[in-house]
């Protein structure tokens, strides 16, 4: 009745980590192809949705255009994600499959092949992914603004540098708990995409403040940045502080060795700061030592 009633309004669904049996994906996707012309965006991440309920998106009134299809943690497989791509292909944006591991290389290049115009990709945690599917999708996927990778093993300096040499639109990147990401990473960031807005590196134990140097030097548009469980330390702080304090607002630090002092002096200098987290390190500021240097930041875990 929800659906029949908002079919002619309704443009974006998001039903996430849900548990109770009223809202399992392959209930919710049906009815969206058969009812809601006028969705462009579904968002059934961790929902248990599976190839009945992907199919259902393929096989819908003519009408519907998607431009967003995110199903990360999802039971799909090759043939159902496929169909769903090439139905949508023409109004196709963003594609999320983070974690959907049933999916192969073969099917990821069909898909690159079928949407070069994607401009949002996460394929994070795809434990087939290898870095011949990564070259397909470099050389295919030009106009990526955003892109997520997280814990490929794929992922190494080299496939980078290739990726930002082609993808040179690329304003959010996700390289989390990528063991072949290191300094140079940074340092092809800096060289190829300096005006990239958002960086998470965290996990990768092989960034170290030489890396944060070159990223501060030649990204100075960046507004988020995450370098947690890194070899980030008071350097690399202290860099950003001083080259990056206009548009910094997210800084995440957790687990790095830094002093109360460059911690201090980062909330200072970036006057538009507003999240800094900080589990795990050794001293964390008071509340007042916060608030004497940038009332407007909340730092995590709470002083």
């Amino acid at each position: 009745m929800f659906f029949t009633l908002c079919r002619n309004f309704l443009e974006e669904l998001k039903v996430t980590s849900c548990t109770g049996p009223g809202l399992h994906g392959d209930q919710m996707l049906p009815l969206i192809g058969q009812l809601c012309h006028r969705v462009t965006s579904v968002d059934v991440s961790w929902s248990g949705a599976t190839d009945t309920g992907v199919r259902a998106l393929s096989n819908c009134c003519p009408e519907l255009k998607l431009k967003s299809i995110i199903l990360n943690g999802c039971h799909v497989t090759d043939d159902p994600l496929m169909k769903l791509v090439m139905r949508h292909k023409e109004s196709l944006c963003r594609l999320e499959v983070f974690g959907c591991q049933f999916l192969t290389p073969s099917c990821l290049q069909k898909v690159y092949e079928m949407c070069p115009g994607l401009q949002h990709l996460n394929i994070g945690q795809l434990p087939k992914v290898n870095a011949h599917n990564l070259t397909v999708m470099t050389s295919q996927l030009k106009c990526l603004i955003s892109l997520n990778l997280t814990g490929l093993q794929a992922v190494t300096d080299a496939t980078v540098d290739t990726l930002l040499q082609n993808c040179v639109e690329l304003q959010s990147l996700t390289f989390s708990s990528c063991p072949g990401v290191t300094d140079l990473t940074l340092h092809s960031i800096h060289k190829y995409t300096p005006c990239i807005r958002s960086l998470d590196v965290s996990g990768c134990k092989a960034v170290t403040d030489a890396g944060v140097q070159s990223l501060a030097l030649g990204c100075r548009r960046l507004e988020q940045l995450d370098v947690s469980s890194t070899n980030t330390g008071n350097r690399g702080v202290s860099l950003l502080a001083n080259y990056c304090s206009r548009h910094l607002h997210t800084v995440k630090l957790s687990f790095c060795h830094v002093t109360l002092e460059n911690i201090l002096k980062l909330c200072r200098r970036c006057r538009r700061l507003k999240v800094l987290h900080l589990y795990g390190c050794a001293r964390l500021p008071t509340e007042r030592e916060i608030r004497d240097v940038n009332a407007a930041v909340k730092v995590y875990p709470l002083p």
